[in-house]
């Protein structure tokens, strides 16, 4: 799959659908990895344990999330 391509996921047992995009490779997230360690880009990332997955959507819907929101096992 190409690069900037959406993948769905569909969560089954509440048969919810999300949708993610793929922006940039590999090398590209190697690249803003050595950036934010260097202090030279900040990452906003809210996480969230799996089974509070409704938790993150009505956040990201009322955009309480800045940047990204990801969702820990």
């Amino acid at each position: 799959m190409r690069p900037g391509t959406s993948i769905p996921y569909r969560a089954t047992s509440s048969e919810i659908n999300f949708i993610g995009n793929l922006v940039g490779g590999c090398l590209g997230l190697c690249e803003l990895t050595v950036l934010a360690t260097e202090g030279r880009v900040r990452l906003h990332t809210a996480t969230y344990p799996l089974d509070r997955f409704r938790d993150t959507l009505a956040d990201l819907d009322a955009g309480r999330v800045r940047g990204r929101a990801a969702l820990v096992p």
